[in-house]
């Protein structure tokens, strides 16, 4: 009698530690966290892109304006060349942002709102992390081409904005 006690006690305790493990939550796969992580990079990276292309746009006014009050329409003409680059990248990379969407199941931890915030250059920035596209349902290979495609696009936008970085730094040294 005693082994149908201990067997039942035992097939009991199995049976909840089972129950226990089922409920609770399973671990994203390596290819979630894979683009988890990539995610996480890409907000890192967007916040640098966009503070440097912000100071980007404000030093390129800078200088046209000093161009301008030396009467060197030559080099105001070459800046306004790059500003306009510039602008054009700006457009690109908010156009890209918009595109950004939460991963499934994470929570926003970084604030990207910055509606209130008014660039020199007129506009606002703003970013909700997709108020209406979502990744939920999409299987973790899909998800991370997505990532990949995104972090793609970024790089070569950190590409173009550093390429007109080194031209208004050596228009500076002239």
């Amino acid at each position: 009698m005693q082994f149908q006690q201990i067997f039942t006690t035992a097939t009991v305790c199995t049976l909840a530690v089972f129950m226990c493990i089922s409920c609770g939550e399973t671990l994203p796969s390596a290819t979630l966290q894979q683009a988890k992580t990539i995610h996480e990079q890409m907000d890192r990276l967007s916040a640098e892109v966009h503070d440097e292309l912000q100071a980007a746009i404000g030093l390129t006014e800078v200088k046209i304006e000093a161009s301008l009050e030396n009467g060197d329409s030559l080099m105001a003409m070459q800046m306004a060349r790059f500003e306009s680059q510039l602008g054009e990248l700006d457009v690109r990379f908010h156009n890209w942002e918009s595109t950004v969407v939460p991963l499934p199941g994470a929570e926003c931890d970084h604030d990207h709102d910055h509606s209130g915030e008014d660039h020199e250059h007129g506009h606002h920035h703003s970013h909700d992390h997709g108020s209406s596209a979502s990744l939920e349902g999409m299987s973790d290979d899909a998800i991370l081409e997505i990532q990949q495609a995104l972090m793609s696009e970024l790089t070569a936008m950190i590409g173009m904005l550093n390429d007109v970085q080194v031209a208004l730094n050596l228009e500076k040294k002239e």
